[in-house]
């Protein structure tokens, strides 16, 4: 387990990783390891990620908006409320 640790950044996504590429062989996926456990796909996909045949890394989301951005995203957010509260008192008339 000390060794599958050390190919991730942090337990959590080697839980994630672990589940994802579980279930992945479990609906049919090969594995990508010759000693794998046909009854057990997690401990396929164990042992899939302590040969470094699969990787696990995060991949980098969004960049955070600037002040600026975010300003001048507000009122159009409102505009948009506005709108679907008008449309939802029309509906109800």
């Amino acid at each position: 387990m000390d060794e599958l640790l050390s190919k991730s950044q942090n337990k959590f996504l080697l839980a994630n990783a672990l589940g994802k590429r579980a279930k992945q062989i479990s609906e049919g996926s090969l594995p990508y390891v010759d000693d794998f456990n046909p009854a057990n796909p997690i401990i396929t996909a164990m042992k899939e990620i302590a040969a470094e045949r699969i990787k696990v890394k995060v991949l980098q989301g969004p960049l955070p908006k600037t002040a600026a951005e975010s300003l001048a995203e507000e009122p159009k957010k409102k505009r948009s409320l506005a709108k679907e509260k008008k449309k939802k008192t029309k509906v109800r008339k």
